[in-house]
């Protein structure tokens, strides 16, 4: 039984699987926002929750990307609605959920670099 259901910007999978090796030199890294509750239906209308994740002053984010969890088996009733950067260098998610007993939770990323000031390369 599927007890997670994942939805992310293709970014945060291409940059998740390096992000060991880049945060050894403290350029890229990933930043996780706090785990929102997504509450459960009532009343006909699904709950809702919104989530951010943000990046420390001096850099920039160049990514992001959102997982929500159900809270059963029934991942079709957890939908992540939105995923998108924010001013601020910050990403943002909005969840749904359907179910009328379980909540679910929605969790927010942001992958952030280091701007870096490299001197001006010139070809031989």
């Amino acid at each position: 039984m599927l007890k997670k259901s994942l939805v992310a910007v293709a970014a945060m999978a291409a940059v998740a699987g390096t992000a060991g090796a880049a945060q050894a030199d403290d350029v890229v890294r990933v930043v996780q926002g706090a785990a929102v509750p997504i509450p459960v239906s009532n009343s006909g209308y699904a709950g809702t929750a919104a989530a951010v994740a943000g990046c420390a002053d001096g850099e920039t984010r160049v990514g992001g990307g959102a997982v929500v969890t159900a809270g059963n088996s029934h991942a079709e009733r957890y939908n992540l609605s939105a995923s998108t950067p924010i001013s601020g260098e910050r990403w943002w998610a909005f969840a749904t959920n359907t179910d009328t007993a379980n909540p679910g939770t929605l969790q927010a990323y942001a992958i952030c670099a280091k701007v870096v000031k490299t001197s001006v390369l010139t070809t031989p």
